[in-house]
């Protein structure tokens, strides 16, 4: 049995894919204007890892260099939660900018 499953539907037949523990499971939703990239995986302590990145271009995931969220699948839900928060106007960001040395 698959530690991973994973199903894609587009214009064809469904088709569906599998990844083990130690292959852990990438997949990349592309178009020309932008792709989403995934990864889970996990680590050497049992957790399930997840990797979310961008391209501004149909680049896969081949091509992917830093992911915008990397952390374990909790941390990944409560991200969630945290953008929906601040979507709703529930939690207010500052962002502070760092000072570059002269």
């Amino acid at each position: 049995m698959s530690a991973f499953y994973g199903m894609v539907v587009g214009n064809r037949s469904e088709a569906t894919r599998g990844g083990s523990k130690a292959s852990g499971f990438k997949s990349s939703c592309q178009s020309f204007d932008g792709s989403v990239i995934t990864k889970m995986w996990y680590n050497n302590e049992n957790q399930l890892m997840v990797e979310v990145g961008t391209n501004n271009d149909s680049k896969p995931y081949t091509d992917w260099n830093t992911p915008e969220f990397r952390g374990t699948f909790e941390d990944f839900k409560k991200a969630l939660v945290l953008m929906d928060d601040i979507k709703k106007g529930n939690v207010s960001v500052v962002r502070h900018r760092v000072k570059k040395e002269s």
